[in-house]
Parts: C-alpha cells; sequence; structure tokens
C-alpha cells in the first residue's frame, strides 16, 4: 500500500487498475482488506481505491476527530489528491454512512452507490450502545493480555456475547476475528464510540438525491437492511437478500456479490 496525508492524518491507501473510477469504503473495525475479492475483478476494467479509515490498521489513532464529518472530509482529500473522478462509491455498514454524507455534500460528484449491509445508515445510535459494552470487554482483554489476549478474546466471545456479525459457525471466522483485532486499541476505547455518536439522520437528505443507489445484504445477516426507509428516493433499489450469506457478503459470496455489482455498474450514465 502507498501512504498519502489529507486532512491532517497519513492514511494507506491502493489505487489499481485503469478506467472509471470506483472508491471502496469499509465500514467500523474493517479494513481495506474487506475488498480484496472486488478489486481483484473490477480492477480489469475500472481503476480502483481502498484505503485504511483513520483509526485502523496502519493508520495510527487520533486523540479525537472520528466524526462522520472528519471521515468525509477525508475522502474529500483522498478524491481530491489522487484525482479520482465522478466515482462509483462502494461502502459496506458504517463506511455506507461515509459515502451517503458524501453524495449528500457532492451530489454532481458521484456517479453511484452501492450500500451493502446498511443498517448502519438507519441505525447508528443502537451500533453505539452495543459498542459501548463490547468495547469496554476488548480493551480490557487487551490490557490483560495484549494483542494475543485481544484475539483470544474474540476467539471465545465474538458471535456469542459480542459482535454478532462474526457468525460461530462461518468458514471465515478466523479471517474476520485478525480484521477486528488489527487495528490501535485507541479505536476501541474512543474511535468507533465517538463516530457512531457523531452520525445524525442521513436518510431525509440522502433521500433526495437523484444518484443511482443499489442495496445488497446477506440473507443471514443479523442487522437486516430496512430498504423501506429510502422508499422516497427516486433511483434507489434493494436486492434480494443473496442466500447463505451474513454480513461479510462481499467475501462470503464474492462471485454473486461482484456479478450484482457488474449489472449496476454497467447500468449507469
Amino acid at each position: 500500500m502507498s501512504k498519502i496525508n489529507v486532512n491532517g492524518w497519513d492514511f494507506d491507501y491502493t489505487l489499481t487498475g485503469d478506467g472509471p473510477d470506483i472508491v471502496f469504503i469499509h465500514g467500523e473495525i474493517h479494513g481495506s482488506a474487506y475488498f480484496e475479492r472486488q478489486v481483484a475483478e473490477f480492477s480489469k476494467n475500472y481503476r480502483c481505491l481502498t484505503y485504511n479509515r483513520r483509526g485502523h490498521k496502519g493508520t495510527g489513532a487520533p486523540e479525537y476527530g472520528y466524526s462522520l464529518e472528519n471521515q468525509r472530509r477525508d475522502l474529500e482529500g483522498l478524491i481530491d489528491e489522487l484525482g479520482i473522478k465522478n466515482p462509483i462509491l462502494v461502502a459496506v455498514a458504517f463506511g455506507a454512512t461515509i459515502a451517503a454524507d458524501y453524495a449528500i455534500n457532492h451530489p454532481d460528484k458521484v456517479r453511484g452507490i452501492v450500500l451493502v449491509a446498511w443498517s448502519e445508515l438507519h441505525d447508528a445510535r443502537k451500533y453505539f450502545d452495543r459498542w459501548a459494552y463490547a468495547s469496554e470487554q476488548v480493551v480490557a482483554a487487551y490490557e490483560e493480555g495484549g494483542r494475543d489476549g485481544m484475539l483470544n478474546y474474540l476467539r471465545r466471545e465474538a458471535g456469542h456475547s459480542i459482535y454478532f456479525v462474526i457468525n460461530p459457525d462461518s468458514p471465515i471466522r478466523e479471517e474476520c476475528i485478525q480484521w477486528f483485532g488489527s487495528h490501535p486499541i485507541e479505536e476501541y476505547r474512543r474511535g468507533m464510540l465517538e463516530f457512531a455518536l457523531s452520525v445524525p439522520d442521513l436518510i431525509p437528505p440522502f433521500s433526495k438525491l437523484e444518484t443511482p443507489v443499489l442495496g445488497i445484504c446477506g440473507s443471514e445477516d443479523p442487522f437486516q437492511d430496512e430498504p423501506e426507509r429510502l422508499s422516497a428516493m427516486k433511483n434507489f433499489h434493494e436486492d434480494p437478500p443473496i442466500d447463505g450469506a451474513g454480513r461479510f457478503v462481499q467475501w462470503e459470496r464474492a462471485e454473486e456479490f461482484n456479478a450484482k455489482l457488474s449489472v449496476f455498474f454497467e447500468s449507469l450514465p
């Protein structure tokens, strides 16, 4: 990955491929590796940008500054500095709030949006309430046993008492745990909590946009999308859930997920 400084912070990013621009935005306590299977496919015909958001792997952890507005400014800086033009935004989970906020502020600069497992867009406060407890447990495990202690705690408890998006029976369970455990501990102490509290009700202004938007989630995601929340949006469509996939649908069912993206991309003006 390359490094770039925008909005007063250093970011790891990868820009690969040639063609129209796609920007991939990962969720909270995830990382740019979330989209490896998509970049491998779409960089054949598109230029793909992935980056690790502030507070995540390789970026360090500021004392403060994790708010939605600041993370939108991060995205604005990356797009401007890297010469990204009229991108398609593909965003998962809390990344969907960043994509929506960017589109609200730059409605003429977004070609299309894919919202993946996007219940955070309408239920940010509920996630904060769950995360406040989970973060306390994870930080305690880290303080007692370091990074290994934290990972072992996640192996025991993820999907049982915390982080229910990590299915106990998932074949990618260990990969998910490695993602979740790869960030600075300050992301757990403050970052994710500050971010969740900073998200306003984006649904009304987002619904007014005419940007084409596709929603996708997995049938086994414990926090299902609510497409009726965007029923007033002129060019919004929610695909049927991908059967058998959970929160990590773009990894668990990459071929089917990528096929849906391809159809959507080809439909864009």
